[in-house]
């Protein structure tokens, strides 16, 4: 009798809050998110039975040339071996990687199947295909940085006080003059990457200061409570808007993993006399490397809209405190600060 089989694409929810009601981006087995394992499995009964499973991009999937190995596009749980009839099982756990999404597909995974039939005595085999296509769900959140309990933690109206005086130097003549000079100030932000396992690469836009200040550093680390671990993104000592890559990965995970952004800003003789707003952009983008700004996956609009947001479509706001204005009665030198 000639048997009707079945190929059954299950998905292992091994993660928290990615099966979520997309409208438009629906991870799940045949659109998958990177780095998750997704099960595809068939229910078949018989005798000496043989299952072998494999990826191909080729529509002539008999092509045993063009099949895929695992690695790079995918990677595969030792525990349901790939492209071995001889040790396969009836099922396979697959992982696609970052590559693969930067790819997009359409990949096709193969099960070529095999039992032992009785009368008259043979091996019957059949094939089943499940076409896999990958979206991006990478997602990305900034937000200004404050330390609580230890750790630097997202916080709405970030704020710091505006850094001290460090000098100050009188210039003789009529009439004299006077010109402060101002310490630096350190800001942060915490950048938050989710929908996706793995590594991705943080790129950050850097605003134009005011007259005077000059940007010493910007550089993330892992650690939030800003103890160690200092990535530099290489930024220029002038006070100019600049836009930064990271050369060094930063891990996201589906439910979220957070990095903690500094900037340091030598304030020189800019007053502060009236509050700072200073606004960070953030973009960030995918493996494979080396990343192409114009090319490489970046992140997506929102949960459930998983068209690309518009390059640094996220920012943030930290604000430096103004400084009090005091005077003196009778008349006070007039300063040469800008």
């Amino acid at each position: 009798m000639k048997k009707q089989r079945l190929l059954f694409v299950l998905i292992l929810a091994f993660f928290a809050g990615i099966t979520r009601g997309y409208a438009q981006c629906t991870p799940g087995p045949n659109s998958p998110a990177a780095g998750v394992p997704y099960t595809y499995s068939t229910t078949e009964s018989g005798t000496n039975q043989q299952y072998d499973w494999y990826i191909t991009k080729d529509v002539n999937i008999l092509n045993a040339g063009n099949i895929l190995a695992a690695g790079t596009m995918f990677t595969v749980d030792p525990a349901t071996p790939y492209h071995n009839a001889s040790t396969g099982v009836n099922n396979i756990i697959v992982t696609w990687t970052s590559s693969a999404i930067a790819d997009g597909g359409p990949f096709y995974l193969v099960l070529r199947y095999s039992e032992s039939n009785g009368t008259p005595s043979c091996t019957v085999e059949n094939i089943r295909v499940t076409e896999i296509k990958p979206i991006n769900t990478f997602l990305l959140a900034l937000e200004g940085g404050m330390l609580n309990g230890g750790s630097y933690v997202a916080t709405t109206g970030s704020n710091a006080c505006a850094a001290g005086v460090i000098g100050a130097t009188v210039t003789p003549g009529t009439p004299s003059t006077l010109l402060i000079t101002y310490d630096k100030n350190s800001i942060y932000y915490v950048a938050t990457a989710s929908g996706v396992n793995g590594t991705w690469y943080p790129q950050i836009r850097v605003p134009a200061l005011q007259t005077s200040q000059v940007y010493v550093s910007a550089d993330w680390t892992a650690d939030m409570t800003g103890a160690a671990g200092w990535k530099s993104f290489g930024v220029a000592a002038s006070g100019a808007t600049q836009d930064l890559l990271s050369s060094d990965p930063a891990t996201a995970s589906v439910a979220g993993t957070p990095i903690l952004i500094r900037i340091v800003i030598d304030n020189v003789n800019w007053q502060t006399i009236t509050d700072q707003p200073i606004t960070l952009a953030l973009d960030g983008f995918l493996p494979p490397t080396p990343i192409n700004i114009t090319t490489s996956k970046s992140d997506v609009t929102s949960a459930t809209d998983c068209t690309p947001l518009a390059p640094f479509g996220r920012s943030a706001i930290f604000t430096i405190n103004k400084r009090p204005v005091p005077t003196i009665s009778p008349a006070e030198l007039g300063l040469t600060n800008p």
